[in-house]
């Protein structure tokens, strides 16, 4: 059976790193760009990706997605979340770890 190696794998996990360089998120139907505050890979091999979103306007609001993008600006990742902002001063300091899988698919006979 065919298999990627561990080094093949690596090499997935820092190519995703080093081309996830922008993000979103939503507020009601409108979409506001986000801080990649860091990027790594963690000792467990999860991928892990910190975000700030700060408050767009002023009053309570409520973020429900959270989008990044690659250098190309093609959608890489996208999350539905319910987090709510209650303050113009508040932000949202969000955590992504992800998990690199490959699953094979048995061939057929």
């Amino acid at each position: 059976m065919a298999q990627l190696t561990n080094a093949a794998i690596q090499g997935y996990k820092q190519f995703t790193i080093d081309n996830v360089v922008s993000g979103k998120y939503r507020v009601g139907n409108a979409y506001y760009p986000l801080t990649i505050l860091s990027k790594e890979i963690l000792p467990n091999g999860k991928m892990l990706i910190r975000v700030q979103c700060d408050h767009p306007a002023e009053g309570n609001i409520v973020i429900t997605e959270i989008q990044l993008y690659d250098r190309a600006g093609q959608l890489w990742y996208t999350d539905k979340v319910n987090y709510s902002l209650a303050a113009v001063l508040q932000s949202l300091r969000y955590r992504l770890d992800i998990e690199f899988t490959v699953s094979v698919a048995a061939a057929a006979t």
